[in-house]
Order: structure tokens, then sequence, then C-alpha cells
């Protein structure tokens, strides 16, 4: 069996898979299940924002523990979570329950993506070919994840469609039982005192920032995190506000994911391109920002689809070299820490973000926050392009 194909990484491409689509279906259901219970485009806001703020708070603490009592125990712990929460939205049609089901779910999918990142990272150790293949069924599951939520939210409605993302919670499940415990790692039981904040996590995740490479990676990912925020909290609703069906919408998003798991399969040819890592991963992060910004620009839905095929793509390219230059920065032991950190980069951008695009959406309305704050972010990855470029080179 080829090295790329071994038992232990087929499980961890399967939780590739599961983790990173299940994040993006709550997502692609946040802004329809406020839309459905009426909330206003603020409120959609801040319940997309609830969905990260706990990890916000608990991502670091949490990449620590996995590196001291292994990615899978955490793993399992959360992956369960991801299986039964779902099933609470449609049985509580308020926005305080919503609220409070965004944190509680917000937290466990996006442990279960931070913990299918750092398996890959231990078990790729900067392979470039490796860290591709598991973009690409990452990619692929975001492909079908989406798509699927869409046909079964336009035909059976938001209950079926909360009942689809608890049955993806317990696939994650599954792939996370297949997967190998850490050798060497300590076996206490999981207590409560485990997941409360430590401050020795976050001093040791800020340690890691001394370090240009983690700082540009980071930055990076803000950027990059903060588009996809975007698109996941309003595009459905400027396509609504173009009277295309939530079955399009889905179509759209799967069209973007699609393009971007063959992409990350081209990232180890596009750094020959370009030159380096480094310099591959600041473009693919300003192509897709730049796509982000025409969005509301176009209103066919082939260019909508070429748009968010260039969106995708830029994602897909970016995705493998994140896992590789972060990888290739820290030690095996930290990588928790450092997946850690960089989910902190993501659920602050996924905070932040959508909360200021709800702000000025209310004001200006969906189209100009889009190109408005597209434009900001492109405008930011060439800055930081052009600050790190003399450090890194």
């Amino acid at each position: 069996m080829s090295l790329a194909f071994t038992s232990p990484l087929l499980a961890t491409y399967c939780a590739g898979f599961f983790s990173l689509s299940l994040v993006q279906m709550v997502a692609v259901a946040t802004p329809l299940w406020g839309n459905h219970i009426g909330l206003t485009a603020v409120m959609i806001g801040l319940a997309a924002g609830c969905r990260s703020v706990s990890p916000l708070i608990y991502s670091l603490p949490i990449g620590k523990l996995m590196d001291m009592v292994g990615v899978r125990r955490v793993f399992l712990f959360f992956s369960l979570q991801c299986a039964v929460l779902p099933l609470l939205y449609p049985l509580f049609p308020h926005g305080g329950a919503f609220a409070v089901l965004q944190l509680l779910l917000g937290l466990a999918s996006a442990t279960g993506w931070m913990a299918a990142q750092t398996a890959i990272a231990r078990l790729a150790s900067g392979d470039t070919r490796k860290t591709g293949w598991f973009s690409f069924f990452t990619s692929a599951g975001t492909v079908a994840g989406p798509l699927a939520l869409g046909f079964i939210w336009e035909r059976c409605g938001p209950t079926a469609g909360y009942g689809l993302i608890a049955a993806w919670g317990l696939c994650l499940l599954a792939a996370c039982l297949a997967l190998p415990a850490q050798r060497g790692a300590m076996t206490p039981k999981l207590r409560l005192r485990h997941l409360l904040p430590d401050p020795k996590s976050y001093i040791g995740g800020l340690a890691l920032m001394r370090r240009p490479i983690i700082i540009f990676v980071i930055a990076c990912t803000f950027i990059r995190l903060g588009g996809i925020s975007m698109v996941e909290a309003f595009f459905p609703l400027l396509l609504q506000g173009q009277s295309y069906s939530v079955a399009s919408v889905g179509l759209l998003f799967a069209i973007g994911n699609l393009t971007s798991s063959p992409a990350s399969l081209l990232a180890q040819g596009t750094v020959r391109l370009c030159g380096s890592p480094r310099r591959t991963l600041a473009a693919s992060v300003a192509l897709s920002s730049a796509a982000i910004a025409v969005l509301p620009l176009l209103s066919s839905f082939w260019a909508l689809a070429l748009a968010v095929a260039l969106y995708g793509t830029g994602i897909g390219l970016s995705m493998p070299l994140l896992f590789t230059l972060l990888s290739r920065g820290v030690e095996a032991d930290q990588q928790g820490l450092v997946a850690g950190l960089r989910a902190t980069a993501n659920r602050l951008a996924g905070f932040v973000l959508p909360i200021g695009m709800g702000v000025v959406a209310e004001v200006a309305g969906i189209a100009a926050a889009f190109w408005m704050i597209g434009l900001l972010l492109l405008g930011i990855v060439v800055f930081v392009e052009v600050m790190f470029r003399k450090k890194l080179s």
C-alpha cells in the first residue's frame, strides 16, 4: 500500500472528510435557521459569531490537552457531542436557545476539525503529498456536506436538515474510533478541570508567535478564515435576495468546495511555480479574497459559479500549505498547541468578521458589505506578504 494510504492515514483522511464539512454545514444552517425563526441580519451575525466564541477561548487549552492525553480521546469526547447537539435545534426554536446551542456545537465541531489537523500534522511530518491528500478528502467532504444539506433542507425542512447534521456527526464519531491511539500519551481520566482554561496553554501558544513563520501563517489563517466566515454567514442571504433557492445555495457552495478539492492536490506543483510555500500561501489567500469582493457584482448563476470556483481554488491551494508550514515550524510534541493557536486565529476571525459584516450589511446592505470587506482582506494579505518577505526569505 502507498505510504500516503496506510491505515492510520486513511482513518485521518476520513476524519478530515467529516470534520470540516460538519463545521461548514453548521455554518450554512446558521443563517437559514436564523431567518426561519425571524432574526434580523445583526442577530444572525451575532449567532454566527457565537459559533466562534467558545473555540476562541478553549482552542489553546484543548490543543495542549491533545498533546498531553492524545488526539483520539479528546476527539471522541467532542465528536459524540456533534452527533447529539444538532437534534436540539428544532426542539428549541428561539433566539436564546439558538445562541447557547451555537456556543456548544461551535466548540464541538471546531475541536473535531482541530483534532483532525493535529492527527495529520503528526502523521505527515511536513510531507506536502500527505497533507495534500488530507486536504483533498477534507475538501471532498465539504462538497458533499453543504450539497446534501441544501437538498434535504429544501425538500424536507429545517428539522430534517439538522437531522442530517447529526448523522454527519455520527459518521465523524465512527471515523474517530478508527484513529490510532497516540503512543506515549498520558492516560488520566478526562475530568472537568482538564477542560477549564489553563493560563500555561495561552503562554505556550503566545511563545510560538516569536517565530516569524508562525506569525505569517497565523496572519494568513486569520485572513483566509475571515473570508470563509463571510461567505458562510452571508452568501446564502445574498443569493436569497436574488431569488435563488436553498438548493441553488447548496450547489454553489458545493462548486466552491469541488474546485478546492483538486486544487489542494496541486499545491506541490504550485509551490515549484511560485518559488516557495510562503509565496504560494500568500497568492492563494489573495485569490480567495479577490473572488469574495466581486461576488455582489454578479447576478447570473454561471458568473457566480465562476467566482465561487476561483474562491474555492484559493482556499484549496492554501489548506495543505498551512499544514505543511506549521508542521515544519514546530516540534511533534507541540502540534496540538500550534493547531490550537491556528484554531484561535480562525475563531477570532469567525467571531469578528460576521458581526462586523452584519453591522455593515445593516447600514449599507449585504452587497456593499461583501465588496468592502473583501477588498479590506485583500489589502491586508498584500501588506502581510510585503512585511514578511525579507524576514522569511
